[in-house]
């Protein structure tokens, strides 16, 4: 199965549109690599990318008031990247979107997306659903934030996530979690 078709399949997942409609689709995206350390997307900068993840780990963080990196979220293969209040309010991103490993998708412009949401009603139908998902997955980390233990929440990223445990740094899945690097090792001693 060549690249094409991975992206291909994603959206045929994710909506259920006839199979030359998703083919249209994965057309008008571009291939992008990033090195490890690499950034999509850096803080001031308005976001242009709206990429499909088909290989890598990367995250999206924010600087605390006292400069510490806060990881908001991971980003693991087969899914869609981007800063979403950047990408469609067009203003400067608060955030950062940084490559953890070395990372190969497909990315598209803002222009083309807006291009292909007045165009083609299976591609709105695509971003609806990308939208969806993406607000229910934040919905759900918030709530996990205040009414789940560290321990509840490390153990749902282990059997959600695993790529993350494997490849990201420790600090970053600590910051993520909400909690210290000593409080991360404490509870991957217990566990």
């Amino acid at each position: 199965m060549d690249n094409r078709e991975s992206l291909t399949n994603f959206i045929l997942n994710v909506v259920k549109i006839p199979k030359r409609d998703a083919e249209e689709i994965t057309a008008s995206f571009h291939p992008i690599e990033l090195k490890e350390k690499e950034f999509l997307l850096k803080e001031n900068v308005v976001s242009d990318d709206y990429l499909y993840l088909e290989s890598g780990l990367m995250r999206i963080f924010l600087y605390g008031l006292d400069g510490e990196e806060i990881t908001i979220d991971f980003f693991t293969e087969n899914n869609i990247v981007f800063e979403i209040t950047s990408f469609f309010n067009r203003v400067p991103s608060e955030a950062y979107i940084q490559a953890i490993t070395t990372c190969t998708g497909y990315r598209i412009s803002y222009d083309e997306l807006n291009a292909h949401f007045h165009n083609k009603p299976a591609f709105r139908d695509f971003g609806r659903a990308i939208l969806v998902k993406e607000f229910i997955a934040s919905q759900r980390r918030n709530y996990g934030m205040i009414n789940r233990t560290a321990k509840e929440r490390y153990q749902n990223l282990l059997t959600t996530k695993p790529q993350i445990i494997q490849y990201a740094p420790l600090k970053y899945i600590a910051s993520y979690l909400g909690v210290t690097d000593s409080t991360l090792s404490r509870l991957r001693k217990k566990m």
